[in-house]
């Protein structure tokens, strides 16, 4: 009889756990590329991500990153390695992101990397994850509606991003006040150092969803898809990485990301700027123009 029981047991116990939702979870996808043998041996990815850039990528309440780009990462480490928490994330800021990647401290860039023709000189870009452009905050009860209207005054922005490189170009007029991170520009703008703060216009909407006393203005400009960064010429890791976004794209996974961080408010600015199953994929060729000075 016990040996009856034992053996009920066990049964109950084994079909719990093949109907159990972790078991059932959908098993990790084979790839069209294979991961680069020495990232497969060390067992885990080495990404740098922003940290202070919500709703792309920041580190939350309980000192955990989080953001969409965070979420691209954990998949990247699934697809990889069948767990989305093999990877070691670095915070890396604007100026020092590329040179984290270009030194091999990092395998990879998952860091708002606005391609530009300069840019792809010295870094190696996946096919795009997300269309891009540069618009401005200001204060609530500010004058400022268009780019126009900055002429002459102090904008603040982030040092060798693409605001400063288009502001440099289409608006020498313009006083940059120039920081390593978004939380120093804020208080310029804040105590008046600045007019305007320029940015994505992802970053921007996580900032005024969080602090009505600011609004965004301006004319999209500066358009630049993002796209992870790959040590130039590592064309195995290049043809892994562009695998794994198409297998994003067929599962829509980069819209999903998407609704967890951007505003219902704000969500319908960003139907187009993800790769979608059965849309015209997001191209780099627009960017080829991201310079473009629009008459200003």
């Amino acid at each position: 009889m016990k040996l009856l029981q034992a053996t009920w047991v066990a049964f109950f116990f084994l079909t719990a756990l093949v109907l159990s939702p972790i078991t059932t979870l959908a098993a990790t996808p084979t790839l069209s590329a294979p991961l680069p043998q020495p990232i497969e041996a060390r067992g885990k990815l080495i990404v740098g991500v922003k940290c202070d850039y919500p709703p792309f990528g920041y580190v939350d309440a309980a000192g955990k990153h989080a953001g969409f780009e965070i979420d691209i990462v954990r998949r990247l480490a699934y697809y990889a390695f069948g767990n989305p928490e093999a990877v070691d994330m670095e915070c890396v800021t604007g100026p020092d992101r590329i040179p984290s990647l270009t030194s091999g401290r990092v395998d990879l860039i998952v860091s708002v990397l606005s391609w530009t023709p300069d840019r792809a000189k010295i870094v190696g870009f996946s096919n795009p994850y997300f269309d891009s452009s540069v618009r401005m905050i200001v204060p609530k009860d500010s004058s400022i509606k268009s780019w126009a209207d900055v002429r002459g005054k102090t904008v603040t922005t982030t040092t060798g991003g693409t605001p400063a490189i288009w502001l440099s170009k289409c608006m020498p007029s313009v006083h940059q006040l120039l920081f390593d991170n978004t939380a120093d520009s804020i208080s310029a703008l804040n105590d008046g150092r600045a007019v305007a703060y320029s940015q994505d216009m992802t970053l921007l909407v996580g900032i005024t969803s969080k602090n009505p006393a600011f609004k965004i203005v301006g004319e999209g400009v500066a358009r630049g898809p993002f796209g992870v960064g790959i040590k130039l010429g590592n064309g195995e890791l290049t043809k892994w990485v562009n695998a794994a976004i198409a297998q994003m794209t067929k599962r829509n996974f980069f819209w999903k990301s998407l609704q967890k961080w951007i505003p219902k408010d704000d969500l319908s600015a960003f139907v187009k700027s993800v790769p979608r199953p059965g849309r015209p994929p997001i191209s780099y060729a627009e960017a080829n123009d991201i310079y473009k000075c629009y008459g200003f």
